[in-house]
Order: C-alpha cells, then structure tokens, then sequence
C-alpha cells in the first residue's frame, strides 16, 4: 500500500458560487485504489462539485472518472469501486473491485466560491 499527494485543483476563480479550478498530478499515478481522501481548502459551498478523473491523454486509455463529490463541502475519505463483469460483458451482480489507474490524475472543484481549493490523497495498492 501507498499514500500519494496531495494533488490539488488549484484555486477557484470566476465568482461566488460558479468557480472553478482544475489541476493535473504531475506524474502517472498507478495501482489500484482503495480509498481517497478529500480535504477541503477554505470555505467551499454546500453547491461543490468535486471530480477526480484520469487525464486519458494518448497513448492511455480514454478519461474515466475515479469519484464524483455533489454538494459536499465536507473533509473526508471514500472508497469508490467499480463494478465487475463477466467474460460476455455483462456485470456481475453485488461484485466490485478497486479501481485500476494509470494516467495522470485531474482533480476539478467546480460550483465553488472564489479562493478555495480541494487537496486528493490517494491510498493505492501497487502490484
């Protein structure tokens, strides 16, 4: 297991309750997550909309998005997980894994106030 970050979304701009920010990790983060820590910076509104996704800049896969945080403004881990499917594809009921990444991460506050800002710690398991 590994903690890496904090990757940080940069400061809001663009008026209360509207701005945004968004920042890219400056390397490719890589493993499979089993949780993520979200800290708050400054004072977000209720309205924050918080995503973590990979950058999916060639030759990695197309972005996917790790978590999606609607109105929270609250300090926190998660641990997202996706869901397993079968060999024809189709899902697998009540069976989820962690979520594989190799990319650049891109952590996004938007619907925020002015001046704030959201730290990402990623807790990885490297194979």
């Amino acid at each position: 297991m590994n903690l890496i970050g904090p990757f940080n979304s940069g400061q809001t701009a663009g008026g209360a309750g509207v701005s945004t920010a968004n920042g890219n990790s400056p390397n490719p983060v890589r493993g499979r997550v089993l949780g993520v820590y979200v800290k708050f910076n400054g004072a977000p509104p209720g309205t924050a909309v918080t995503t973590i996704k990979t950058v999916g800049t060639a030759p990695n896969a197309p972005s996917f998005t790790l978590l999606t945080l609607t109105s929270v403004n609250t300090s926190g881990w998660y641990f997202p997980r996706v869901q397993v499917h079968g060999v024809n594809g189709a899902a697998l009921a009540a069976a989820y894994d962690m979520i594989p990444v190799f990319d650049k991460l891109n952590v996004a506050l938007a619907s925020s106030n002015d001046g704030t800002s959201v730290d990402v710690y990623l807790l990885l398991w490297e194979d």
